[in-house]
């Protein structure tokens, strides 16, 4: 939450956390393997899983192949040095261009996983 208004409001938010428990207004909080509750998600729901979160939470999710589409949103800063966009691992995936979207001075690619 920023303020009083909600993240992503309508929208059901289930938060990755090893330290906090329970629920807050549209969700929960949740921990174990990411990859077998996004399976055990993607049984239960007809419709999209937005994933947003650094490597950590990636990562796993990339090595099981359960990422269909990439939204990578690119900020006018340069850093210096800093962290890889996706963390070394034990995947290798081609991904098609979808479309480009401006957002005031942000830039957010759309890919979509090639078969």
């Amino acid at each position: 939450m920023m303020g009083d208004e909600l993240f992503y409001p309508g929208k059901e938010k289930i938060i990755f956390s090893q330290t906090q428990k329970g629920t807050i207004e549209e969700g929960q909080f949740v921990s174990g393997d990411v990859t077998e509750i996004l399976r055990s998600l993607r049984e239960q729901s007809g419709e999209m899983i937005w994933i947003v979160g650094g490597g950590n939470l990636i990562k796993p999710l990339l090595e099981e192949n359960l990422i269909d589409e990439y939204w990578i949103q690119i900020a006018p800063v340069l850093l210096g040095k800093g962290k890889r966009l996706f963390e070394e691992g034990n995947y290798n995936y081609r991904l098609e261009f979808v479309e480009t979207t401006q957002m005031g001075e942000l830039t957010e690619l759309h890919f979509r996983k090639k078969d």
